[in-house]
């Protein structure tokens, strides 16, 4: 039997525990929800802070927003000691230097005299003088190096560009301080020796100088050749991995192109063909074949075949072997600092004023490095006076400099209607990371070093990857372009003549005449949408021709 209190007191407890349960679930409840509501609160300040941190602080400026702190009561700036660390957590942007174009030149007669001028005309009173702009670019100051605290690498360059002065003979050479003025009077002495032709061209003496080459005559004989030759074996090289080194049976080497891409096929192919249209003798004869184990070509080496992984049907390039080859460095002219060439940079190199004296090779270091609390020396007085050297034909090394800058004007030029991304292009882009780059040799060219003729290789990339790529790479493939004013008389004629005529339809009958049915059947012709760049940028390359003439022609 049951005694009712303890069953009354039982049912009291259960009550009052599950009351005292609820009102405990109900209090984790509400403080479960506020601690939801305050975590949310947070990220919302956050976000905020963030967003005006990373937009409306950039659109006032840190440097104003520092400005306007410093500002006292009678309206002065006052001197903050803390300004260096501002400008240490300030990182600027990534931007290209700006080198001087021919705009800028043409622009310097309503400026100071002495904006645009190279090493060699730069007077020692001139680097340590206030207020003179020399040399560089007002846009490219001393104290953006010292802020972006790069002033090793800047120097490492100065060095490269200067390099070798040091090792000039100390005899003395006559100063020379000319305007401008005098140096178009000096034109029909230049003329005369044939380095430079009416003030844009190269002269006689060093179109004379340029190596042969291969010319159309030599393609045509090497298409003839594949037709009847016969690959014995194939070896590992040539460049990539998918390429290979063909030996035939008699003897004879070349290097064949194969790519899962036929794009970089017809790059290659129609590369070589625009090179022959504009008479260019730089570029390996090159001709397009079929990969098929019944030809002739190929039936002795169908074991290579199957051990390369070369599938039937797919076209390859095959480029006759050049022998005797070098790495080819950056000429001095077009690297940072000093990118530009033209007919006054050509009567330096013959005059041997490119290189500095010791002295400005100094002071040009200087210059780079943190600048000086003290005042700068005062300028010497110019003499007034201007003494002339001697008319002089150009030694043989000045020669050989020469007919390299002749040839690499002509590369300038393809590369920039090709759009070609494995050569300067390559250097310029990295650059950015590496200071020293300039100095090593250009991607993909090559020097013969019996005759010195630079040979253009690997233009895959030319005419259909580089034109998808312009957005990216344009400013790199007119850099170099925007400071050339020394061309070949034949190449400006080339180019004039595919402007008047249909470039498209020469490239595309050379390539009917070249090449068989079967290999056309795999291999397309050049694209409509590729031949209207190629149009744009031939247009291009001729309005800066015609620039460098309302600039430095003779008048």
């Amino acid at each position: 039997m049951f005694d009712v209190r303890t069953v009354e007191a039982g049912a009291c407890c259960e009550q009052e525990r599950d009351s005292a349960d609820g009102a405990m679930s109900m209090t984790a409840r509400r403080r479960r929800a506020f601690q939801r509501q305050a975590c949310l609160l947070s990220v919302l300040a956050a976000f905020s802070l963030g967003l005006a941190l990373g937009v409306f602080v950039p659109l006032i400026g840190i440097s104003q927003a520092a400005s306007k702190g410093s500002i006292v009561a009678d309206g002065s700036p006052e001197q903050e000691p803390q300004q260096p660390a501002l400008q240490a957590l300030h990182h600027p942007a990534h931007q290209m230097p700006h080198f001087p174009t021919i705009d800028d030149i043409r622009s310097a007669d309503d400026g100071p005299r002495g904006r645009y001028a190279s090493v060699s005309f730069i007077a020692e009173e001139k680097l340590t003088g206030e207020g003179e702009d020399v040399l560089f670019h007002p846009k490219l100051e001393v104290d953006g190096f010292v802020e972006r605290k790069l002033p090793s690498p800047a120097a490492s360059i100065v060095q490269q560009m200067l390099a070798g002065s040091s090792k000039m003979a100390q005899a003395a050479v006559p100063e020379r301080r000319e305007s401008r003025a005098s140096k178009f009077d000096d034109a029909e002495r230049e003329d005369g020796e044939g380095v430079i032709r009416d003030g844009i061209y190269w002269g006689p003496s060093v179109e004379r100088a340029l190596p042969d080459g291969f010319d159309q005559r030599q393609s045509e004989s090497w298409a003839r050749y594949l037709h009847e030759a016969e690959v014995e074996r194939l070896e590992i090289g040539c460049g990539r991995m998918q390429n290979r080194l063909l030996v035939f049976r008699d003897g004879t080497r070349a290097c064949a192109r194969y790519r899962q891409n036929t794009d970089q096929i017809q790059g290659e192919l129609f590369s070589f063909y625009l090179g022959q249209l504009l008479n260019l003798t730089n570029l390996a004869p090159s001709a397009a074949s079929i990969i098929d184990p019944e030809a002739r070509l190929w039936a002795a080496a169908t074991e290579e075949l199957a051990g390369a992984q070369w599938k039937p049907t797919k076209p390859v390039v095959i480029t006759k072997w050049i022998g005797n080859l070098e790495p080819a460095g950056i000429p001095q002219p077009f690297r940072p600092l000093e990118r530009h060439l033209n007919r006054f940079d050509v009567r330096n190199i013959t005059e041997g004023l490119d290189r500095p004296r010791d002295g400005v090779r100094r002071l040009l270091l200087d210059r780079l490095g943190p600048a000086r609390d003290g005042p700068a020396a005062t300028p010497a007085t110019p003499s007034s006076s201007t003494s002339t050297l001697p008319a002089q034909p150009p030694t043989p090394e000045v020669l050989e400099r020469l007919v390299e800058l002749a040839q690499w004007s002509d590369l300038i030029v393809f590369d920039y209607l090709i759009a070609n991304l494995d050569r300067v292009v390559n250097n310029l882009y990295n650059f950015q990371w590496n200071a020293d780059i300039m100095a090593a040799p250009a991607h993909n060219l090559a020097r013969q070093t019996d005759s010195s003729l630079l040979v253009f290789l690997d233009n895959e990339s030319g005419l259909l990857h580089g034109y998808r790529l312009l957005k990216k790479y344009e400013a790199y493939h007119g850099l170099l372009l925007d400071n050339l004013c020394v061309f070949r008389l034949s190449t400006v004629r080339a180019l004039e003549a595919l402007r008047d005529a249909s470039v498209g339809q020469r490239l595309n009958a050379l390539f009917e005449r070249t090449t068989t049915a079967q290999i056309r059947d795999v291999l397309p012709p050049l694209p409509e949408k590729s031949v209207k760049i190629l149009v744009d940028r031939i247009d291009r390359v001729l309005g800066q021709v015609q620039k460098c003439r309302e600039t430095f022609a003779d008048r």
